[in-house]
């Protein structure tokens, strides 16, 4: 699933994927494991420039567009 996601995000982002291992916990995350019994990918699409979480946050069209082609991509590899 990694590997589709990772493919996926070079697909709609047009460079290779960047793994940084960072973010906050999503406790859902752990409900549609055990719930669903399928396997769960998080792709952030958002640039440490946006600024996540302050007074000025924001998040560019173009991020929203290339992260919307790489969901189409990931849905299509599964």
């Amino acid at each position: 699933m990694i590997r589709a996601a990772q493919e996926a995000l070079r697909q709609g982002f047009g460079h290779e994927t960047v793994f940084i291992r960072s973010g906050g916990s999503i406790p859902v995350v752990s409900t549609f494991v055990e719930q669903f019994g399928c396997p769960v990918v998080l792709m952030g699409f958002g640039l440490d420039s946006d600024g996540p979480h302050s007074p000025n946050e924001h998040f560019s069209l173009d991020s929203f567009r290339r992260g919307t082609k790489a969901a189409a991509h990931l849905l299509r590899a599964i």
